[in-house]
């Protein structure tokens, strides 16, 4: 006869919930046509939303856009232009500088020039003729005379000026000798592609390269083109603009000298370009990687169903995501296989359950029941999973919370989506030809989700402990892990980008630049100029390993001034002035903006870690005093890189926290009981505490993307002990002891957790097939963690809930009352799933089992 009633749980939720999911699975289940209908409409609206994706690799994914250093660097962009790309000249082994200066060489040069500056994408093109020419205009005047050039008057006004006699002396024999060398060269052999007028421009009276041109000429075998792009340009847009320099010399061949083309600007472009490829590849293999997963281990009807409804979810989630605006970074790329794995997840947990309540309860509607009776626990985990996620926007760096937003938006629009169309596509199946009894609970994954939770009830107390232990020490060695935030690390490491980059480090001593942009009311004036003068000599000597050059108007002058064993002096605004009036177009773009009131300041740093750039970025915040009226700003590409690893470093440690307390708040509201919400977060406990130390054990240094998958590892985890504590407390109030409750649910539920749990990590896992170092140690590091989280989810929290439950502290309703027996399996009730009949038949309920959910389920 039916069994009595179960006994109701004080601290159980309400019935509507049931009734709620039991109506919808009715529903859902006999209007497959319709649900079908509404499901493609659904699709072909949010498909479009995918055309809407925006791929970004600029400074918005890394600066709060209201930030200072934000600000500070459109500012600048817009006064001097964006990202600058490089052109190295190599000299050929018995070939030197000189050498580079041929006829056809400097034709080149000239037509380079002319083609690049028509570019709307460029701002401004500096070849190593530019640099030339500058040196031969301060040398020359109209009238022939070198003594009226602007050099020949700056240096006789700084002799004048030298309050040593001495020093001035010095400077007068300096001057008389590079008088002597100018002079020695015919005025009509003054050519660029003469050896001796080219020796004279590029060399001093020592024979050194000229202080000024050494960001142009970096040793006595390179020299640079710099090619500036247009100043806050679209990441599109900027990356045409390395595509066009790349095209220009592509086909160009230089007489005595290696041409190499490479830049920041290459780096994000090929970034972006694997985005939008990446993009499809780890989908594809993550969609083939599940296929194989769900064919060899889901021993279901209809076992590749998940992937499909997971498919169309995903679909929607993107497609949702591009109306709304997210954008596709490179950390939220990784959200794709994320979502797929955890979508996986969820779409199995529902199949299996029908299955069950179809094999192993012989329930007429096998889809009403499972829905009644798994969605309250499986809404909860999607809830706590939203919340983790959503811990993200707590921090600084935008890209990070883009992936929260994208992450808590895609798991519940997957979830609706597993939820319609699996209740439609087998309460379909189910009407069409119903599953037969077979009982699976003894099969091997049932026996090892047994076996995995059978821990006598003894270690309860020393798991708790072994959890906090695990997690304190995750907290203290947590602030001791590096954090990588350089882009260049982020990418393959054997692609011709950082090969070339590397070059550029190994051939000139620098690959980046830092700009401080100094705005006065009179870029001209004498404190202005002395100001720049000082500001640069100061930071050269605080940093000559960080800062390898610095290049500026001023800082020309200063150094054509500069004549070993004399006074240092400063040029006058006078000086600089006459100094512009001759200077080519292209270096006035780089170094003056009279409009804006604004020099520019650049200093090639060395080669380093991006946390050494910071300290001189602080370091210059910090003491530069400049005169009232005059302000300088570091900026460029440097400070952007600083500006994200102070971001980065912010509250990386709390993110995970803000996690863990909303995810334990939540489980607390839903069961308003808290030794239920306590033994949940243990095993999490231990996953967040591993994930520290074992990164630390291992010496992985952080990325963005791994550094923050505390919250994933939080959200995956709280998902399985959610959907153990309620089953357990679903077989107790069937009216088994504490002990036949863990057995059952894990004898039931093996199947469905070890796939399900094999598909999260997988679809993070997945990520390790990336070319970037970004993407893969990431998929490789949080796939262990949630690896270790679902274990200790199946090994630590069956004895603890056994412990606790023995106690009265897990259920807390009455025990069940006499006659009361639990819903049996196909073998209570007299075989095995054979004697049900042939696969497909029709099999009638068992006795004591129920047609539809009780009130408490």
């Amino acid at each position: 006869m039916p069994s009595s009633p179960a006994p109701s749980d004080p601290s159980a939720p309400p019935g509507g919930s049931a009734r709620f999911w039991s109506g919808l699975g009715r529903t859902v289940g006999r209007r497959t046509g319709v649900v079908a209908v509404v499901a493609v409409i659904i699709t072909a609206v949010l498909g479009l939303g995918l055309t809407k994706l925006e791929f970004t690799t600029g400074q918005d994914n890394y600066l709060n856009s209201d930030s200072q250093v934000a600000k500070d660097n459109v500012a600048y962009q817009g006064l001097f232009g964006g990202q600058a790309m490089i052109v190295l000249f190599t000299t050929k082994p018995g070939a030197d500088l000189v050498d580079l200066f041929t006829t056809g060489n400097v034709k080149k040069f000239r037509d380079l020039s002319a083609q690049l500056e028509k570019d709307p994408r460029i701002e401004s093109v500096i070849t190593p003729l530019t640099a030339l020419q500058f040196t031969a205009n301060l040398v020359t005047s109209p009238d022939g005379n070198p003594i009226s050039s602007p050099a020949g008057q700056i240096l006789l006004d700084a002799q004048s000026r030298d309050p040593n006699p001495d020093s001035a002396k010095r400077r007068l024999a300096d001057s008389l000798r590079t008088l002597e060398r100018i002079n020695a060269i015919p005025a009509d052999r003054r050519d660029f592609d003469d050896p001796e007028w080219a020796d004279f421009l590029l060399h001093d009276n020592t024979g050194a390269v000229r202080k000024s041109l050494e960001s142009f000429f970096p040793t006595d075998r390179t020299a640079q083109m710099i090619v500036r792009l247009k100043g806050n340009a679209s990441i599109k847009e900027e990356g045409r603009g390395a595509s066009a320099t790349e095209a220009a010399m592509k086909d160009l061949t230089f007489d005595n000298a290696d041409v190499m083309t490479t830049g920041a600007a290459v780096l994000l472009r090929d970034i972006n370009d694997y985005l939008r490829g990446g993009f499809l590849t780890l989908g594809a293999i993550s969609l083939v990687i599940m296929a194989g997963l769900l064919l060899v281990a889901f021993a279901v009807r209809w076992r590749l169903l998940p992937l499909g409804v997971v498919a169309v979810g995903l679909v929607w989630a993107f497609g949702l995501a591009g109306y709304l605006g997210v954008p596709l970074s490179v950390v939220t790329i990784a959200g794709m296989p994320v979502l797929l794995g955890v979508g996986i997840d969820f779409a199995v947990q529902l199949h299996s359950r029908v299955e069950e309540e179809a094999q192993l309860d012989r329930a007429r509607d096998p889809v009403t029941e499972a829905l009644a009776r798994l969605m309250p626990a499986l809404a909860v985990a999607a809830v706590a999973g939203v919340v983790a996620f959503l811990a993200l926007e707590f921090s600084q760096v935008p890209m990070i919370r883009d992936f929260g937003v994208l992450l808590a938006i895609g798991l519940p629009v997957i979830v609706v989506a597993t939820v319609l169309l699996s209740a439609a596509s087998l309460g379909f199946r189910e009407r069409r030809s119903p599953t037969a009894p077979k009982d699976y609970s003894r099969g091997p994954l049932g026996r090892a989700v047994v076996g995995l939770g059978s821990l006598p009830r003894a270690t309860a107390i020393p798991l708790v402990v072994l959890a906090v232990a695990i997690f304190a020490g995750g907290l203290v060695v947590e602030g001791d892990l590096k954090v990588q935030t350089d882009p260049e690390k982020w990418v393959n490491q054997d692609s011709q980008v950082v090969h070339d980059i590397q070059s550029l480090k190994a051939q000139t001593g620098s690959s980046s630049e830092l700009g401080v942009f100094i705005q006065s009311g009179d870029v001209f004036d004498d404190e202005t100029v002395k100001f720049v003068h000082d500001f640069t000599y100061q930071q050269l000597e605080e940093h000559p390993r960080e800062l390898v050059t610095a290049s500026s108007l001023v800082t020309t002058i200063s150094f054509l001034m500069e004549v070993p064993d004399t006074t240092l002096l400063a040029p006058t605004g006078a000086d600089i002035e006459r100094a512009y009036r001759v200077t080519p177009e292209a270096i006035q773009k780089s170094t003056v903006n009279l409009d804006g009131k604004a020099l520019n300041l650049i200093f090639r740093t060395g080669p380093g870690a991006l946390e050494e750039r910071a300290v001189v970025v602080d370091d210059i915040r910090a003491t530069v005093n400049p005169p009232e009226g005059i302000r300088a700003t570091p900026s460029g590409l440097a400070v952007v890189g600083t500006g994200l690893l102070e971001n980065f470093e912010k509250n990386r440690i709390e993110l995970t926290y803000f996690a863990l307390i909303g995810v334990f708040l939540i489980l607390l509201l839903w069961h308003r009981n808290i030794v239920r919400a306590v033994v949940s977060v243990v095993p999490v406990l231990i996953a967040v505490g591993l994930t520290a130390i074992v990164s630390w054990l291992a010496g992985f240094d952080l990325s963005p993307l791994t550094a923050v998958g505390g919250p994933l590892v939080i959200a995956l985890c709280t998902e399985f002990t959610t959907l153990i504590v309620m089953r357990h407390i679903e077989e107790r109030r069937r009216g088994r002891d504490p002990l036949g409750a863990i057995e059952e649910a894990a004898a039931r539920t093996g199947r469905a957790f070890m796939v399900s749990a094999l598909a999260a990590v997988i679809g993070i896992v997945v990520l390790a097939f990336s070319s970037l170092p970004l993407l893969r140690d990431f998929g490789l590091v949080v796939a262990l963690n949630v690896g270790v989280a679902l274990l200790s989810a199946l090994v630590v929290l069956p004895p603890l809930l056994l412990w606790a439950d023995e106690r009265g502290w897990v259920y807390r309703g009455p025990r069940a009352a006499a006659g009361t027996i639990p819903r049996p399996t196909p073998a209570e009730v007299g075989g095995s799933a054979e004697i049900g009949g042939p696969a497909g038949s029709p099999t009638p309920p068992a006795a004591g089992s129920s047609t539809g959910p009780t009130p408490e389920s």
